[in-house]
């Protein structure tokens, strides 16, 4: 046989373990969108096929090696997650693969080409292996953005350098020191790799113990206002009788002032220790807090409640969608130009489906980056403006939907939950205030 049709086939032997090593690091580190394996499978013989037109085509190096970078980020497109962390696993991906066929040292004989080929398969999927074991793999936290770009940069100038190098005249001359040079750079991408994953992981820790920290607040809040609304029941029953009697000299004496006193008595009985009872006990605290704040700058919240009571709930994601867009839009009615102070709160429950709407009328101008984000309107830009973003990933790693809209003077915020049963098959509570 031709010696250089046996190395072909022994490539295209060799080859498949790519898909398997793509596969296995993206579904580790993400949630995989194709449910079908026979479909997955189909993609994956796709991407094999158009490998391997581009392996046998006479196209540039470079031209070469980013197409199959592209290809290589289409496919983490088949995985759901982090947009910025799923963009650099795939970069990283890439790179490994390059690095790792080029560790191996250069082959004299047809025996020497095919260990290579196996070997250099073989180191990739022991390191992907050894990084899935090491990290968790998550993505989640905020980094600054010009960390995301060094991130995203750098294993794509590890695989420009090692190419820039392969034609330098003194690895030309000495080819068995080549390969100390992608040993270096594939140690470095792999510890960038997992240092990031633990940064971010940090990160994630610490905002969900700062979530924790809130939730109590909410939780207490709402505990205290109960308390405080059975100590005035057990009281004005205490004292039930004797306020009788009292209403009794009061009629015999004067007709007026005691309907004025039992006016008082009503109105203290109807005083509701928070104006949101929907049986849930995450949406009650929240809503009840955040009312009880927005009080203090004579922002009244309209509430629009149609919800069944016991919903199974992540408290995490309920708590953050909530929390950040009521925050906004008491900081938005905050405004000292802005007359008109509500925030309208509207749920309902449909086929499994929670639907939130939050309304608030805003008075400052709104300004995009380029990405069509919203900036934040504040000097400190870093602390403000995660609210959203947070929102947005939470509901995008829950597979809802999230649209927000801005006019004429009206800010809204539509969040739709999907898959959220129920616990009981009670009576839907409703409360329009």
């Amino acid at each position: 046989m031709n010696t250089m049709l046996r190395e072909e086939l022994l490539y295209l032997i060799t080859f498949p373990l790519i898909p398997v090593i793509l596969h296995y690091f993206f579904s580790r580190s993400f949630t995989c969108r194709i449910k079908s394996k026979p479909y997955l499978v189909l993609i994956y013989a796709l991407y094999m096929a158009c490998h391997l037109a581009l392996h046998h085509s006479q196209l540039p190096d470079m031209v070469l090696l980013t197409a199959n970078i592209i290809l290589i980020f289409l496919l983490s497109l088949l995985y759901r997650g982090d947009n910025l962390w799923r963009g650099y696993s795939a970069f990283f991906a890439s790179a490994l693969i390059f690095l790792g066929e080029a560790v191996m040292p250069f082959a004299y004989t047809d025996s020497g080409y095919i260990a290579n080929l196996f070997l250099s398969k073989l180191l990739v999927l022991s390191l992907v292996y050894l990084l899935l074991r090491i990290t968790k793999g998550e993505g989640r936290g905020n980094l600054a953005g010009w960390y995301w770009s060094l991130l995203l940069v750098c294993p794509v100038l590890s695989v420009i350098t090692l190419v820039s190098l392969s034609d330098n005249f003194f690895f030309q001359a000495y080819p068995n020191l080549f390969p100390v040079v992608p040993t270096l750079l594939l140690a470095i991408n792999c510890l960038i790799f997992v240092l990031s994953d633990h940064i971010l992981c940090v990160q994630s820790e610490r905002s969900k113990r700062l979530l924790l920290e809130q939730q109590n607040t909410y939780y207490v809040n709402q505990y205290l206002m109960t308390r405080d609304k059975q100590e005035e029941a057990f009281k004005f029953q205490h004292d039930f009788k004797n306020i009788l009697l009292g209403l009794r000299a009061g009629l015999a004496k004067d007709e007026e002032t005691s309907v004025h006193e039992l006016d008082r008595l009503l109105g203290t009985i109807g005083q509701p220790a928070g104006s949101c009872d929907t049986g849930n006990p995450v949406i009650d605290a929240m809503i009840s807090y955040k009312e009880q704040t927005a009080g203090s700058y004579d922002t009244p919240f309209r509430l629009e409640l149609n919800i069944p009571p016991q919903l199974e709930l992540d408290t995490t994601v309920i708590s953050v969608i909530l929390g950040n867009t009521l925050d906004n839009a008491i900081e938005a009615c905050r405004e000292t130009f802005n007359q008109e102070r509500y925030v309208l709160i509207h749920m309902h429950y449909l086929n499994d489906s929670l639907f939130i709407k939050i309304q608030n009328p805003y008075a400052h101008e709104i300004s995009t980056n380029r990405y069509g984000e919203i900036s934040s309107t504040k000097a400190d830009t870093r602390s403000h403006g995660i609210g959203l973003r947070n929102i947005r990933k939470t509901v995008e790693e829950w597979g809802g939907l999230l649209d927000i809209s801005y006019n004429s003077g009206l800010f809204q915020v539509e969040v739709v939950l999907f898959h959220i049963p129920r616990k009981l098959d009670k009576t839907m509570s409703t409360t329009i205030i």
